[in-house]
């Protein structure tokens, strides 16, 4: 039996997708403790470019999403993958925090125009009836980057020396990122005169049909934004991706510095967070293909809330609360992120995908910018995480209450 093709293009974007935001999201947050050890820089001052990064990064979406709904993606990925490869070659004579905060700020125009807007774009057109797998599987792709990435750079880094960990991530980037693109990514099923998930045309429809909520598919955006699901939908993303981002800037920091434990263990411990967040999104995706999505959604960032408790419970004297978080943490905050995207692909598909993608992204980044900031702040103002993990968890209840509000107006 043949293999349909959007599987061969699912693993490309896969491959495309675990390096470039594997690298730039959750892998370098692992080299912060050595950059305070070389530099002297503090808390906030080691996560500001990456808050920094994501603001700047809000209008870099817009842009691609822009793009993206006019031009081919395949060149724009092409670019994207380059401007990120320079970026982390810039790395390497980096010496003091501009320096740094200009780096991030080159990549993550990189990581727009190759990251999740064109990937979410592509695989939402290759499949319709197989959607919440298929992105759940794309999803895992960060996730993959974040376990193996960190565990193959761990020995030069725990010896100390940055630069090679460096180095090393930069060749993986060239391997990782430019073949993808130029195969098996393709940017329509029609481009190899397929239909969506390989089926006839009839069943095709018929699939597209099912899998709509049936509330703004196809509006144009001007009937969109004055919708009440539409921000409700704003609320609790930006919410998330704040808690979201601000974790995974900080934890590694946080388990090092205040926690105690070493970095070799931290390492450990972060790998098998993103090892969770992998299971976490197929889960989730698998799941979101057989229940209602907006209650696997209010699940998942459910789990979040409790791995946000386990967290507030870290110490440095077991490792075995710090496992727990990675654990549920990890799975929560990932099956989060994967039925946001599902969320938003299946209220607002149609020709203007694409820029309310690149707007809710664009939200989302600036929230997950205020995260980052602002956990690095609380930390150095008041000494501690822990009121910084009490305020995300009264932020999950608020997003919680929208996502029922969301659901509520789709029943009704």
């Amino acid at each position: 039996m043949r293999i349909f093709y959007g599987w061969w293009v699912l693993g490309g974007l896969f491959a495309t997708y675990a390096v470039s935001n594997g690298i730039s999201t959750f892998t370098l947050p692992v080299f912060y403790s050595a950059f305070m050890d070389e530099y002297g820089w503090n808390q906030a001052e080691v996560t500001r470019p990456a808050a920094i990064k994501f603001l700047f990064a809000s209008v870099y979406n817009l842009v691609a999403g822009f793009l993206l709904d006019r031009y081919a993606p395949r060149p724009l990925m092409g670019a994207g993958a380059l401007l990120m490869i320079c970026g982390l070659v810039a790395f390497l004579l980096m010496d003091n925090l501009w320096h740094f905060t200009f780096i991030y700020l080159f990549m993550a125009f990189g990581l727009a125009l190759c990251g999740l807007v064109p990937c979410m774009l592509i695989t939402s057109r290759w499949f319709t009836r197989y959607r919440g797998r298929a992105v759940g599987i794309l999803l895992m792709a960060s996730s993959f980057g974040g376990a193996v990435l960190p565990k193959i750079i761990q020995e030069p880094l725990s010896a100390g020396d940055w630069r090679l960990a460096m180095m090393i991530l930069t060749g993986i980037a060239v391997l990782g990122m430019f073949l993808p693109v130029l195969w098996p990514v393709r940017a329509r099923p029609e481009d190899k005169g397929l239909t969506p998930d390989g089926l006839p045309p009839s069943e095709s429809q018929a699939a597209a049909g099912t899998q709509q909520l049936g509330i703004a598919g196809g509006r144009p955006l001007r009937e969109v934004a004055r919708m009440p699901v539409f921000y409700y939908l704003l609320i609790a993303t930006g919410i998330l991706w704040f808690c979201i981002t601000g974790v995974t800037q900080h934890h590694a920091v946080y388990l090092e510095r205040d926690a105690g434990h070493a970095r070799v263990d931290v390492i450990d411990v972060i790998a098998l967070f993103f090892f969770c967040s992998i299971i976490g999104k197929f889960v989730f995706g698998w799941l979101s293909d057989h229940v209602d999505r907006l209650l696997v959604m209010f699940m998942a960032a459910t789990n979040m809330g409790v791995g946000l408790l386990i967290l507030r419970l870290v110490d440095g004297e077991s490792l075995f609360i710090t496992y727990a978080y990675a654990v549920v943490y990890g799975i929560g905050f990932s099956g989060t992120f994967t039925m946001i995207q599902l969320t938003i692909a299946e209220l607002f598909a149609g020709p203007t995908y694409g820029r309310i993608l690149g707007m809710y992204v664009a939200v989302d980044t600036i929230a997950a910018s205020i995260g980052i900031f602002a956990l690095g702040q609380i930390r150095v103002q008041l000494g501690s995480y822990i009121p910084a993990i009490d305020l995300m968890l009264a932020m999950v209840v608020v997003a919680l209450l929208c996502i029922a509000a969301i659901k509520r107006s789709v029943a009704t």
